[in-house]
Parts: structure tokens; C-alpha cells; sequence
């Protein structure tokens, strides 16, 4: 069985409740956030959602994520992504994706101090499609588009925050457009450590031509952050594939850097 290899999907968690995903950054402020990722596959899951044996799969992703705070509202993003993928005996390596946009606040609610903002971003291929080995793109430019609501809070007086954000991918070539859903929630126990919740949801939609595939996948990531000394955080945790059609059930872990300046 052929199995859409799909691409961990990374959504940055916050520093602090003011600056989770849907918050921008502070004027003038850049923030990096530098990622190591790896993950194995032996298995996927099958078109009825059926877990199989035949995947082969491995991944190790780096990823540099920066953020500037152009404006008061305005965010400038862009995340160059280098990738090692095995599929059985083949291997590549190389640049797969750049990723450049930009985030808009749109709204603060005074009840709650939430925040609704706007996030449009396009993503670059540098590799060609490869269907027997590919670095995960279609070869063509992505253009994604989504809402973000922040929403700060409290849980047993400890500072929490919630991020939920709904996109839609538009994928160039053959590829099918994407749904997605990220959803994100951390807790703040105390000034310099953060527990992190996060699940990521993908619907295909629209048309697919050969050798791309419709697929559903669903993975939850689990991570401890620690603010070692002011504007630097070390972030690890664990990712998982919990269920999908047509995906690679997709096991590893994270290590990941903060700085902001």
C-alpha cells in the first residue's frame, strides 16, 4: 500500500500567555525558536483507518522559526525547514521548505482579553516532489490561511492560556488542499517552567491526482518547557500520530531552543 508521508506540523507554544500563537510579538522584538525533531514509522495507517505494517519511515527535521514584531499588530514570520528522510533503502537530505508571512491582530475582547487574529503565510518548496522518497512537499507553493484565538486564564491560580487556530492550505500540483486544526494548551506552574498540550488535525479536501492521496491524520504533542535565564527557554517533548487514514503513524521527540532579543 502506497501511504501519504505527512509532515510533522510544528506550532509554536508560547513564552508567556501574552505571547502565544495568536498574540503578536512585541514591536521591534525578534524571537528564534530553533528545532531538532526525529521520528520513526514502522507502521501506518491503512484507507479505513486500519493500523498496517508497511511503512518504513523515518524523519529527522530542523527547523528555524523567527518572529519580528513589525508593527504594534503585525507580525513577520518565516521557517526554513532541512529534512533526512528514509523510506526503506532510500535517503535524502536537503532544504525542503521555506515559509514566509505575516500575522494580524485583529480584535482584543475586553471581557476576557482574548485575541482574534488573521495569519497568512506562503511555503516555498526547494526540493522536487519524489514519490518514492520525497522531502514532504508537492513541489509547488503552499498558501496558507487562518484564525487564531488567544485566550489567557488561570487553573488553580496558576497562569494558563489557550490557542486554537483553523486553517486552510492551499496545496499546489496534484497535492489536496488541507483543513487543518491546531489546538494548544499550557499552564504556566510556576515563572520559569510551562506545560504544554498541543493536538494537530488534517482533513484533506478537493481534488487529488496520482501520485498524491486523500489522508486524515491527528497528532498530539506533549512538552515541558524551562526558562533557564531571561529570553531563553529550553522546550523537549514527545510527538505522537494517534490516528489517521492514508498517514504514517509517526512516533519521536523534539528539542527546542527560545531566545527572543
Amino acid at each position: 500500500m502506497t501511504v501519504t508521508l505527512y509532515a510533522v506540523v510544528f506550532t509554536a507554544g508560547s513564552i508567556s500567555a501574552s505571547r502565544a500563537g495568536a498574540w503578536p510579538q512585541p514591536q521591534a522584538q525578534t524571537t528564534l525558536i530553533s528545532r531538532i525533531t526525529t521520528t520513526t514509522a514502522p507502521n501506518a495507517f491503512g484507507p479505513g483507518g486500519q493500523v498496517v505494517g508497511d511503512a518504513d519511515f523515518e524523519k529527522t527535521e530542523i527547523e528555524a522559526h523567527v518572529e519580528y514584531g513589525w508593527r504594534e499588530t503585525v507580525t513577520l514570520l518565516a521557517k526554513p525547514t532541512l529534512q533526512h528522510t528514509i523510506v526503506g533503502s532510500q535517503r535524502r537530505t536537503g532544504l525542503a521548505t521555506i515559509e514566509t508571512g505575516a500575522r494580524a491582530r485583529l480584535h482584543v475582547f475586553e471581557e476576557d482579553q482574548s485575541v482574534l487574529s488573521g495569519q497568512v503565510s506562503l511555503i516555498l518548496p526547494m526540493r522536487e516532489h519524489d514519490q518514492n522518497n520525497p522531502l514532504i512537499t508537492s513541489g509547488h507553493t503552499d498558501i496558507d490561511v487562518r484564525l487564531l484565538n488567544g485566550v489567557p486564564g488561570t487553573l488553580l491560580g496558576w497562569p494558563d492560556f489557550g490557542d486554537s487556530q483553523l486553517a486552510y492550505r492551499h496545496r499546489g500540483g496534484g497535492a489536496p488542499d488541507e483543513i487543518r486544526l491546531d489546538m494548544t494548551y499550557g499552564v504556566h506552574v510556576n515563572p520559569d517552567w510551562t506545560l504544554t498540550t498541543q493536538s494537530f488535525t488534517v482533513l484533506t479536501v478537493g481534488e487529488a491526482r496520482p501520485p498524491f492521496q486523500h489522508f486524515i491524520s491527528q497528532k498530539v504533542q506533549l512538552s515541558v518547557r524551562w526558562q533557564f535565564e531571561s529570553g531563553k527557554h529550553i522546550e523537549f517533548g514527545g510527538v505522537r500520530t494517534l490516528s489517521g487514514m492514508r498517514t504514517v503513524r509517526e512516533s519521536g521527540a523534539f528539542l527546542s531552543l527560545w531566545t527572543s532579543f
